[in-house]
């Protein structure tokens, strides 16, 4: 599934954004200092959630390209959920963000499940994306005049 948006901004700092938060949940999840420079390509952290963090996924930055992509890969007992957030310059301190989301079931129920599921959650989905991408974008430009 993809939403695209046309937001205000700075391309960098959106980028700059992204690489800050997931530096964020990889220190919280792991208890390591982690370095800008440090993060490439393969880095991984298992992220523990629920009342007593019974629940984990392990989230896998799969794929870098400055100022242009940023994809994670998110493994779960009930499948894999690929992330991927493209940025595109459109000129005029204006950035397509381009938001990709894929979902590959675990077992034959889950993957059922989802099937049935997804045309009746389809336009909830998208609207949801667009918000998360409006969200960022705000986030990205407050930080960006704070800074």
């Amino acid at each position: 599934m993809e939403a695209r948006l046309t937001v205000t901004g700075q391309l960098e700092a959106f980028y700059a954004l992204y690489l800050e938060l997931f530096q964020e949940e990889y220190q919280k999840a792991t208890g390591k200092s982690l370095l800008l420079s440090e993060i490439r390509e393969g880095l991984s952290y298992v992220k523990r959630f629920g009342k007593k963090e019974e629940q984990s996924v392990k989230v896998t930055l799969q794929q870098l390209v400055e100022n242009e992509c940023y994809a994670v890969v998110i493994q779960s007992n009930r499948g894999i959920q690929y992330l991927t957030y493209r940025l595109v310059d459109v000129g005029e301190d204006q950035v397509e963000i381009v938001y990709t989301e894929d979902y590959l079931p675990e077992g034959r129920w889950n993957q059922l499940n989802y099937k049935l599921l997804l045309p009746l959650m389809k336009r909830g989905l998208e609207k949801r994306m667009l918000l998360q991408i409006q969200k960022f974008a705000e986030f990205a430009t407050k930080k960006e005049v704070h800074q």
